[in-house]
């Protein structure tokens, strides 16, 4: 590892995946799991196509966003979820919350299984595209969502707790992590679900700072497709920051890409040698760019350098009745 002064990447900012339908993503995601509805804009490249929907806790916090790309317009196939790709995403529940959890499932007819390790418990389940998820109790500093749902405070998601990588060259994706200056802090072995090496960021973001590396060398490889991630994405402080972790990654032979305007953040990404996609994004300019937190994901929102007619593509794009 070519020694180098050691950029900030203090947790996971946010993970993005592809659905199908919008409003029954929108619907589980709000009425089911209590997640706020943070922004609704388009996939820039294709904005007549495509909404891009985020979801997390009153002011969209780095840590506590999910996003999405409903593909109904669009013709992609059903993905596949395996090696290669990321596997599984993390979201935090208190300590005394499992049969609260457990029992909303069973109410709204979400099948579950459980599993515990590194000491906790993880309620797997998956969004109605078949994307893989966890409950995972643990300790966070997020506030919880908790108006226009049924969640009561005490149950309610503090934004992300881990990601699972199920990495098709897992010391390539491990060397990633701890040029990332990210720690090795455990293993779980399990016969049937593989082992898991857990990396753990060393800063003190809030929330949303392990990463789990899933060894199964002989599962199927993941197809991209609808109900699979994209990338994960990681906390960075700014542009400069930014710019330093990319100076890193290449002088550690990684390739890294040129940055780009998000809006709400900038961002630059790598493949990294397992497969899946890593996003390092700034933690800024934030969603109060362009709407007050109070009217967060009432409209459509687009950035002014898009130069589109937003009538106009509100008409094209699917229909999405928000509460």
């Amino acid at each position: 590892m070519v020694d180098h002064t050691m950029p900030n990447i203090d947790g996971i900012h946010h993970v993005t995946a592809f659905c199908d339908d919008p409003q029954v993503n929108y619907d589980f995601f709000t009425n089911v799991l209590g997640l706020r509805f943070v922004k609704r804009t388009v996939r820039f490249d294709v904005p007549e196509k495509i909404y891009h929907l985020y979801y997390g806790d009153e002011v969209g916090t780095p840590g506590s966003i999910v996003t999405y790309f409903p593909m109904t317009n669009m013709p992609m196939e059903q993905g596949v979820v395996g090696k290669g790709k990321l596997r599984s995403v993390g979201l935090t529940i208190p300590e005394g919350s499992v049969e609260y959890w457990q029992s909303r499932f069973e109410d709204h007819d979400v099948a579950y299984t459980m599993d515990e390790r590194f000491g906790e418990t993880a309620i797997e389940f998956a969004d109605p595209d078949g994307l893989p998820y966890e409950l995972v109790t643990g300790e966070s500093d997020i506030e919880p969502w908790t108006e226009g749902n049924d969640v009561p405070a005490e149950h309610a998601i503090r934004g992300m707790y881990n990601a699972t990588i199920h990495s098709a060259d897992p010391a390539g994706t491990m060397d990633v992590l701890e040029v990332m200056g990210w720690d090795r802090i455990g293993e779980a072995t399990h016969p049937q679900r593989g082992d898991r090496i857990r990396y753990r960021a060393p800063g003190d973001a809030p929330c949303a700072d392990k990463v789990d590396v899933l060894v199964r060398p002989n599962a199927p490889d993941g197809v991209m497709g609808i109900g699979t991630y994209l990338h994960v994405a990681f906390q960075v402080e700014n542009n400069w920051e930014q710019d330093a972790v990319s100076d890193l990654l290449r002088e550690n032979g990684y390739i890294t890409t040129s940055r780009k305007d998000r809006d709400y953040f900038h961002s630059r990404y790598i493949t990294e040698p397992g497969g899946s996609v890593f996003e390092y994004a700034t933690m800024g300019p934030g969603f109060e760019i362009d709407q007050d937190p109070a009217e967060y994901g009432d409209q459509l929102k687009v950035p002014d350098w898009l130069d589109v007619d937003i009538e106009r593509i509100e008409g094209m794009l699917p229909p999405l009745e928000t509460n």
